[in-house]
């Protein structure tokens, strides 16, 4: 079979916007931070940077920590007991892609609920929670909202209704825990102040290193206790650091000058998910609110072919899973990166359904096709 594979030196990477890398910008102001030891809390970078993200999120404290994973564990650790249950939507980011910390590490008990668009309703919840709350069942303590919704497209989570959220959990002896490592994808796509999405929770995380292009990093914020709490436990799951104004200072930049240009890498998706529709891809394109697209693929499509040939062409992706192949926009993906990255998966895509069909005749050279 002929390859389509292109000459072309650029890279279209559309994995992930954990991909990108800190600008010229960045580099300048993390070479010239003003440093101390943040386990001593005297590395004053870091502590601007607390005090600045505590009041864009509307909350007392914030602490940085490595990622959005080692937040997420810290804060339910600081949250929730051992032996106790956390109620989460079924695919969420923690249930599915976090490696099993909840029960390796903070000795919970998950309970999926299956949400809609990666939205738990607020009937669900009430239905959650009285079943665990049953004599049998660990005692529910915590509610994790993930907002957007990584599995779900990158879906939104209106303010309102993380609000109708957390009281009904609040109502009924729970914590909540907002996993907002896209959040200001959120934010930016509906024009909304972020401490609207995040004020009704009692702790909540947001990355630096994804679509805010820092080279690692994320926060945690919540109350000062709540926060206190997990500063103990960022301690002992190895998460202290010491001239982490490195850090602070791309993250500080980042919240100045990588915000609102988020909304570019919407526009971007949403122009990857119309084209790829129009050239017959399964594609929802009323559902990329933010930055991630979602590409059905058929029962038998040759993975392998398909991410190997567009590799060759320039461009990288994430392999499929679960019937469906990830594609992410993110700063270092132009329009015109959208247009050529565009045609070669649709090219590709079908050369990798006739990959399969010619594998199928192949195996079984008498059936009738």
């Amino acid at each position: 079979m002929t390859s389509i594979s292109a000459n072309r030196r650029r890279i279209i990477d559309l994995r992930s916007d954990t991909v990108t890398r800190p600008t010229a910008e960045m580099i300048e102001a993390m070479s010239r931070a003003e440093l101390g030891d943040d386990f001593f809390r005297d590395d004053p970078t870091v502590l601007a940077f607390e005090e600045e993200v505590a009041g864009l999120l509307g909350m007392e404290a914030a602490m940085l920590v490595i990622s959005g994973t080692m937040g997420n564990l810290v804060c339910a650790l600081s949250l929730s007991p051992r032996g106790s249950s956390f109620i989460v939507e079924a695919s969420a980011h923690i249930q599915i892609n976090e490696s099993g910390w909840p029960s390796a590490i903070a000795g919970l008990t998950p309970k999926p609920v299956e949400g809609v668009a990666g939205t738990i309703r607020a009937e669900a919840l009430q239905r959650a929670i009285a079943e665990a709350k049953l004599r049998l069942s660990a005692p529910p303590r915590l509610l994790c909202l993930e907002n957007t919704h990584n599995a779900a497209g990158g879906r939104i989570t209106e303010p309102g209704h993380v609000a109708a959220l957390a009281d009904i959990a609040h109502a009924s002896g729970l914590k909540v825990h907002l996993d907002g490592a896209r959040i200001f994808n959120a934010a930016v796509a509906l024009g909304r102040p972020v401490r609207d999405f995040t004020q009704h929770a009692d702790t909540a995380t947001f990355c630096l290193s994804k679509g805010l292009s820092c080279p690692l990093g994320a926060v945690v914020a919540g109350s000062a206790d709540a926060v206190q709490e997990a500063r103990r436990w960022r301690q002992v799951v190895g998460g202290g650091m010491r001239q982490a104004g490195i850090i602070a200072a791309a993250g500080r930049l980042a919240l100045s000058s990588m915000v609102e240009r988020l909304t570019v890498d919407h526009d971007n998706a949403k122009l990857l998910a119309t084209r790829l529709r129009d050239a017959n891809l399964e594609v929802d394109v009323e559902a990329v609110e933010t930055n991630i697209i979602f590409a059905k693929v058929p029962s038998g499509f040759d993975y392998d072919f398909f991410q190997s040939e567009l590799r060759a062409s320039g461009i990288v992706t994430m392999p499929a899973k679960a019937g469906r192949v990830r594609l992410v926009t993110h700063r270092e993906v132009s329009a015109s990166d959208i247009v050529f990255a565009s045609d070669m998966i649709a090219k590709t895509f079908d050369l990798a359904k006739q990959t399969r069909s010619a594998n199928a005749r192949i195996a079984a050279p008498n059936a009738v096709y």
